[in-house]
């Protein structure tokens, strides 16, 4: 036991020591400085700048504005997070208890990963400014918002510790009090779906042959996703939990005794909850959705042991104006790095008559905005009066391989898999972009697109819906009600999941308006919500809904002559 007192006392003479975290401070401070001498930005360049300049330079095309300035930006953007995260570390583990100091550090590190992720972006975007990666036009106002949301993200983080800093004992008191459940619910849940997705999918990685690392990143990558299906539960339990305690232990009525309303004891609890809100509508946005489809796309390709991911398969597409159809065997998840292709493709071309005029077969095909299609190591196939003329293998390249460029094709990857592709896992970017390019479509096709469109606004305030329902049945006054607020909320929750997947779905069939379909649970169960607060917050009883099988008739009550005498039983 004595090494370990002497650990521990190592371990707070370190903390105790003085100018530790200005030390470092000054010394990242300083490091930063050499290195924009010393030039950092030739020798470090960022792996996106630089693939964005090697293909404009392939293509023979002018370098935008942008990814020159960030060119010389990013690398010391890179640096200042890499060096910066554990000065801040030492700084929060030295300030930590102290909230006044602790503002400052706070403050830094989220104006600067914001900026870092907000320049991070802005390099994709640019590159691919008159076209994204896999060819669908870019949304200039939907980009804005994913940046507004990432800043939203990262600059809540002070805003959210000032709050703490400025609320009385009171509110402090019950905001612990539903935080410390709330992370509870959070790990318990995430840590539960872990091991249930390891669960059914751990041979597909044991056949890959998928590291500990790769998991990892794999399962991180999931956690806006994960976040968005467990929050309205974790919130319930939170909030059930947290009110429960406190109406057992007469603190609410203690805290009403003051004189302040049910509100505002509540309005720590609220406040969070909306805070918790926001966060699941900046992930539903664009992360959230994207690590769906990652996710399935990784499993797919895992499950026929392919290289890549794989977004959709047995892909059929025929163009009427340019007559060329294709068949595309598998589509890649994501194509913004040149190593990720389509494979089994094959592309028939006909005349006006209706006559094959060449076909090409490939095995991988690659594709960007401004090279465009590159087909790999296959045939061209050449017709004369609809019978095989000659055949063709690829000419072979620089580097060996064989490979054929073609000129004059007006389809895009977009343009194959836009038809394949499924809601669900689409973020808003994509869907407006998709809603774009498929102006004339069936109303019938399209409503399903739509009807996601407006679910990745109104589902991260089902969540919101549900406190105000929990709340007041979590509020009981007498230990008689707690149990049955519980039992009333758990029994709506479900009742809501029920009606959501209800309304999707009619949504989702163009049998209502799309945007009434995803809103209308909340507006439901959120006016039963507040209309259960105010008779609470009146200290007046729920009310009570009683179903009778059978109707009693009415009878009618007579009073009783307690002064009469009884009538003798010998005489009768």
């Amino acid at each position: 036991m004595k090494w370990q007192q002497r650990v521990i006392q190592a371990w707070q003479k370190a903390r105790e020591l003085p100018y530790l975290g200005r030390s470092s401070f000054a010394v990242l401070i300083t490091l930063l400085i050499i290195s924009m001498l010393m030039g950092w930005h030739r020798t470090h360049p960022d792996d996106a700048v630089d693939a964005a300049l090697q293909q404009a330079h392939q293509s023979q095309m002018d370098v935008p504005q942008g990814i020159l300035i960030l060119a010389r930006v990013l690398p010391y953007l890179n640096l200042w997070v890499r060096l910066g995260v554990p000065v801040l570390l030492i700084v929060i583990w030295r300030r930590w208890g102290d909230l006044r100091r602790l503002m400052f550090p706070v403050s830094v590190a989220s104006v600067s990963m914001a900026v870092w992720a907000i320049a991070s972006d802005l390099v994709d975007y640019i590159a691919h400014s008159h076209m994204t990666e896999i060819g669908e036009p870019p949304v200039p106002m939907a980009f804005a918002f994913k940046l507004v949301f990432i800043a939203l993200v990262y600059l809540s983080v002070p805003f959210a510790l000032h709050y703490y800093r400025r609320i009385g004992i009171l509110e402090r008191y019950t905001l612990r009090t539903f935080l410390h459940p709330l992370v509870f619910c959070f790990v318990s849940f995430f840590t539960l779906w872990i091991i249930m997705d390891l669960l059914d999918n751990l041979k597909d990685f044991q056949d890959s042959h998928s590291g500990v690392v790769r998991v990892i990143t794999f399962y991180l990558g999931m956690i806006p996703f994960v976040y968005t299906q467990i929050l309205p539960v974790a919130l319930l339990l939170a909030v059930l939990y947290a009110l429960t305690r406190m109406s057992k232990a007469n603190e609410l009525i203690s805290m009403l005794g003051t004189g302040q309303s049910l509100f505002r004891v509540l309005r720590p609890i609220f406040i969070c909850s909306v805070y918790a809100c926001m966060l699941d509508m900046a992930a539903s946005y664009y992360w959230a959705p994207r690590a769906e489809g990652n996710r399935e796309a990784v499993f797919r390709a895992m499950s026929v042991h392919a290289a890549d991911s794989i977004m959709a398969s047995a892909i059929m597409f025929h163009d009427e104006q340019t007559r060329r159809t294709w068949y595309v065997a598998t589509f890649p998840f994501s194509m913004r790095s040149g190593a990720e292709r389509m494979h089994g493709v094959q592309i028939r071309e006909e005349d006006k008559q209706g006559q094959p005029t060449r076909t090409i077969i490939a095995p991988t095909v690659g594709w960007s905005a401004r090279v465009g299609w590159r087909f790999y190591d296959g045939k061209e196939l050449i017709y004369l009066n609809g019978k095989v003329n000659s055949i063709r293998e690829f000419p072979e390249g620089k580097d060996g391989q064989r490979v054929l460029e073609v000129k004059g094709i007006e389809e895009t990857p977009w343009s194959l898999v836009s038809y394949a592709l499924r809601p669900d896992f689409m973020s808003v970017p994509e869907l407006v972009s998709y809603l774009r390019a498929h102006p004339k479509a069936a109303d019938d096709k399209l409503a399903p697109f739509r009807t996601h469109l407006w679910q990745r606004f109104a589902l991260p305030w089902q969540a919101m819906a549900l406190v105000l329902v929990a709340a007041p049945l979590g509020v009981a006054y007498s230990r008689r009600g707690s149990v049955g607020g519980i039992a009333g909320s758990v029994f709506i929750f479900f009742i809501f999941m029920f009606m959501n997947n209800l309304f999707l779905n009619l949504g989702k069939g163009g049998h209502l308006p799309t945007w009434l379909t995803v809103w209308m649970p909340h507006l439901l169960f959120g006016t039963l919500g507040l209309i259960l607060f105010h008779y609470r917050s009146q200290n007046r009883d729920l009310p009570s809904f009683k179903f009778r099988l059978s109707k009693r008739k009415p009878q009618i009550a007579r009073p009783r002559n307690r002064s009469a005498p009884l009538p003798d039983a010998s005489a009768t």
